[in-house]
């Protein structure tokens, strides 16, 4: 969120950082797979699967110009002595902003049982933002300095996580963004900030047998922001064999989509999802949104317990 104190600004300048972190706050999405991206948002659950290497691609609105997209590359390096390392990379774009999210994740996992364990984790890193002022709508051609000082920074980023894992349940607990002041800009006339908000961040899930071949997959997701709407994510996954899955995924943000997965028998995994909005929203915004993931599993655990 952009906040901005003022002595002398024209009401283009005003108007302008409104929207920005409007556009900002309508940016923070959730992936339709969080299933195979936990880490993302919770560094616990860095390597619980074995190394693998995920890619990620969100775009929301499709047709709609200058629409959030979305890319993910997350690694999962092989476990030692309990502790998995991983590396996350994030780049967001939406209108004029670009940012960019380099983050090491590293979880120490400890065991309760053959079939269970918790695992504690910590993710660092940072954030780079830049902002294309030359493609800010303005009503005035004169020079602004207010507007010209939205351009580059960087923010520090500190999140740690909890999870809990057994043979058919997995349950985590995170705070991603622990360091919430992200720039800072002044002079005699104005103060410009920069804040990102620390939030909570809750999933679960679990699975059980249907039949030989057949497993229910249902999963929740749960993000608590201040100043900003709360987010339940809701996913039912129906896997056949381990090789073909199909959900549905429901939030509370009026939207609503579906998805499928092929695995193959050496791990390689290509997804598809489609997500689009429902009630008053649709008629805002018709356009639909495409997610596309791609898994190479590189090293299964022994002691697997896959989520």
């Amino acid at each position: 969120m952009i906040k901005l104190k003022f002595s002398n600004l024209s009401r283009s300048s005003i108007y302008i950082l409104i929207l920005f972190s409007q556009i900002i706050f309508s940016q923070e999405s959730s992936l339709i797979f969080n299933r195979l991206n936990l880490s993302v948002f919770n560094p616990a659950f860095t390597g619980i699967e074995g190394s693998a290497v995920n890619l990620n691609t969100r775009a929301q609105w499709i047709g709609l110009e200058d629409a959030p997209l979305t890319n993910y590359l997350i690694v999962h390096f092989p476990e030692k002595k309990n502790a998995s390392i991983g590396l996350s990379i994030q780049n967001d774009r939406v209108f004029v902003e670009n940012k960019t999210l380099l983050t090491f994740d590293y979880s120490y996992r400890l065991q309760l049982s053959d079939n269970s364990n918790i695992s504690l984790g910590i993710k660092a890193g940072g954030m780079f933002f830049n902002v294309d002022t030359n493609n800010i709508p303005r009503i005035f051609t004169v020079p602004n300095q207010s507007v010209s000082s939205l351009g580059n920074y960087f923010s520090p980023i500190l999140g740690v996580g909890l999870s809990f894992i057994s043979k058919n349940i997995f349950l985590g607990v995170s705070t991603p963004g622990l360091l919430n002041k992200i720039g800072f800009n002044k002079n005699k006339d104005w103060e410009l900030t920069s804040r990102d908000y620390t939030y909570l961040h809750l999933s679960g899930g679990f699975k059980f047998n249907l039949s030989e071949k057949f497993m229910l997959k249902p999963s929740a997701i749960y993000r608590s922001m201040p100043r900003g709407p709360n987010l339940i994510n809701s996913i039912l996954e129906i896997d056949y064999s381990d090789r073909f899955s199909l959900g549905s995924i429901y939030t509370n943000n009026n939207t609503i989509g579906a998805f499928f997965k092929l695995k193959s028998k050496k791990g390689f995994q290509i997804g598809y999802g489609y997500e689009f909005l429902t009630g008053n929203d649709r008629y805002q915004i018709s356009n639909s949104t495409h997610e596309l993931m791609l898994r190479l599993e590189l090293k299964k655990k022994v002691q697997e317990n896959s989520n």
